[in-house]
Order: structure tokens, then C-alpha cells, then sequence
């Protein structure tokens, strides 16, 4: 009954609800903010995530830009494939995540991620996040590459 008469309230003063998924996406336009919103409480203010259970940014976003695979890698581990962020937002906190991790440490034909690049590799999520991330590793550490941290 107090539902009804709220809701009749509101209808009298010409208010609407918002729509369904405006108030359930934090997201922005700011990358750094979109870290800090939907990333920093498992990766950390820093990126070096929490010991044995979520894997560092700060060390390892630069080695995986050196393959094919890691950067496909980083679009679809499940915290990016599923993330409630646009392909545009996402390949905008990933290219701020290269720019703070990794822009000593690039190699020369790395590009930036495109809204294009995100939307054909989330759309495809990891079905084993850790073998995923042994081969990419693996291939890796064949190119003479070594992540700092073996997560």
C-alpha cells in the first residue's frame, strides 16, 4: 500500500524512474576513474594485486603486450569480459593500464587497444583463465620474455 502511494506520488509530480541500467553502471568516461570504480578494490591503488589470489598489473601488463596472445589475454580475462564497461570505456582503461604499467617496457609494434580490438576478444570469454595465462607465459618465456611475477 506505501509502495502504491509513493509510486502514485511520483506520477502526480511527473517523476519517472530512471531507466533500468542507469543506475547500476558507475562507469564513466575517465579511464583512471573507471580503475578506481571497477578495478582498485581486487588490483589494488597500485596494480599489484593480492598474493595468490589476483594477479599484478604493475609487472606483468608490459611483458603481455609482447605477444598477440597476452594482449588478447588481458581483453578476456573475466574482470575485462565481463566488466560492466562499454568496448570504448574498456579499451580505454586497458590503454591508461599500458600507459601507467608498461610505457617503459613496450615493445615497438604495440598498438593501443580500439573498442573494436575488445569487442571481438570479450565477446569470447577464457574457459581456463590459468592455462590461459601458462601458455601465454610459456610463449613468452620462448621469446625470452619473463614475467617479474609467475602468478
Amino acid at each position: 500500500m506505501r509502495r502504491a502511494g509513493t509510486l502514485l506520488a511520483a506520477a502526480l509530480l511527473g517523476l519517472s524512474w530512471p531507466a533500468a541500467g542507469a543506475l547500476a553502471s558507475p562507469a564513466s568516461e575517465n579511464p583512471q576513474q573507471n580503475y578506481i570504480l571497477l578495478c582498485q578494490g581486487c588490483h589494488g591503488p597500485d596494480g599489484h594485486g593480492v598474493a595468490g589470489r589476483v594477479p599484478p598489473l604493475a609487472d606483468t601488463v608490459g611483458p603481455l603486450m609482447h605477444s598477440a596472445a597476452g594482449r588478447e589475454f588481458l581483453m578476456r580475462v573475466p574482470g575485462s569480459a565481463n566488466s560492466a564497461l562499454s568496448d570504448q570505456q574498456l579499451a580505454g582503461v586497458l590503454n591508461w593500464l599500458v600507459a601507467r604499467y608498461a610505457a617503459t617496457s613496450l615493445p615497438p609494434e604495440a598498438r593501443p587497444f580500439t573498442a573494436a580490438d575488445v569487442s571481438a576478444a570479450r565477446h569470447r570469454p577464457l574457459t581456463s583463465v590459468t592455462a590461459t595465462r601458462r601458455a601465454v607465459t610459456a610463449e613468452l618465456a620462448a621469446a625470452g620474455i619473463v614475467l617479474a611475477n609467475a602468478y
